[in-house]
């Protein structure tokens, strides 16, 4: 059996946990190396114990198998649940992203004593990057900056952020990566000052500010990184309020060392822009964890004051976002070893396209 199971089992074992229940996400992804798309049929990852196996329907038979698990398989018409031979009155950890189809007919028919949730088991564990982990990262991260040198010539006045989004769709492709990690953000001009906006039909505009937001897939993990342009010379407020932002960036960064809590990270950011009097525009957390998925823990927030440890793997990305008028984020991924440290190399200074 594989370490990552192991691992989980100990946990199992200290919470007294009968069953780990999982969709086919991204906790599976992370014991198994498998990942599918949870449908109305349950495909589930079983883990107790003393077995580990998948319910599934009959089609994903083989491709399981050659994985090296057990596969129980049911075919079309059946009831899958009763394939699933689970002792009534135990504690059960369920998938938080379960389809409530799925974690309902397990309750209904199985009783358990107590349901918990399994991220509670398997966080912790995937927080923890291995040396694998942060090499396939470390790559990620080089690609997605090749992707943006690839797409910074195809910037000019008179292209929408539409196009701009599946240029950079096309060029992950061309790069041999798994695609982006998410529908990019790219706002320009006054949708810059909407953190989470996606592209519109609006075209890029002489002094325009530009936020390019986006990330690629790559050996099953993610990236995602922020930076914010200008089409010709921006005004002296985008320029101070990016001076801010970067200034804000860094010290949050140079804040990452061993032992330090997340929410000491997230004040050091925050800090920065609040003494520049725009700290009622800084409207999100510092960052996030990021790895098989773009949002998993260490979260980068005030709320968040445990400490951040050895193979931690987080954005950084302060912002300022005045509404009405522009935005402006910049975004790094940062990682905790002996020492903090940041996988991007892009520059953070001003760029004018």
């Amino acid at each position: 059996m594989n370490k990552r199971i192991e691992k989980l089992r100990e946990i199992m074992l200290n919470l007294q946990a009968d069953y780990v229940v999982l969709g086919p996400n991204s906790d599976c992804f992370y014991l198994t190396s498998f990942r599918e798309e949870q449908m109305e049929r349950p495909l589930l990852l079983i883990i107790s114990p003393d077995r580990v196996f998948f319910l599934a329907p009959k089609l994903y038979e083989e491709q399981i198998s050659a994985l090296g698990f057990d596969v129980v398989s049911y075919p079309d018409g059946s009831d899958p649940f009763s394939y699933l031979d689970l002792k009534s009155r135990k504690n059960i950890y369920l998938d938080d992203w379960l389809p409530t189809l799925h974690s309902l007919s397990i309750v209904e028919r199985y009783s358990p004593a107590k349901v918990g949730r399994a991220s509670q088991l398997i966080s912790p564990l995937r927080a923890k990057k291995d040396e694998e982990e942060i090499n396939t990262l470390r790559e990620a991260v080089r690609l997605t900056e090749k992707l943006l040198e690839h797409v910074l010539p195809a910037i000019r006045e008179g292209i929408t952020e539409l196009q701009l989004s599946n240029t950079m769709r096309r060029e992950a492709e061309e790069l041999g990566t798994e695609g982006m990690s998410f529908q990019p953000i790219v706002t320009s001009g006054p949708n810059t000052s909407k953190p989470h906006m996606r592209s519109t039909e609006r075209r890029l505009r002489n002094g325009d500010p530009l936020v390019l937001d986006f990330g690629i897939r790559w050996k099953g993990y993610a990236s995602d990184m922020t930076r914010t342009f200008f089409l010709s010379q921006p005004s002296q407020e985008m320029m101070n309020v990016y001076n801010v932002v970067k200034e804000a960036q860094a010290n949050a960064e140079n804040y990452i060392n061993p032992n330090v809590r997340a929410c000491d990270v997230d004040s050091a950011a925050r800090t920065v822009i609040n003494k520049s009097g725009f700290g009622h525009y800084f409207i999100h957390r510092t960052g996030h964890g990021i790895g098989i998925d773009v949002h998993e823990p260490p979260y980068i927030s005030s709320d968040n004051c445990l400490p951040l440890i050895s193979g931690n793997v987080f954005t950084v990305e302060p912002g300022i976002y005045i509404p009405g008028k522009f935005g402006v984020r910049i975004e790094d991924m940062a990682y905790l070893l002996d020492a903090g440290g940041v996988f991007n190399s892009f520059t953070r200074e001003m760029v004018i396209v």
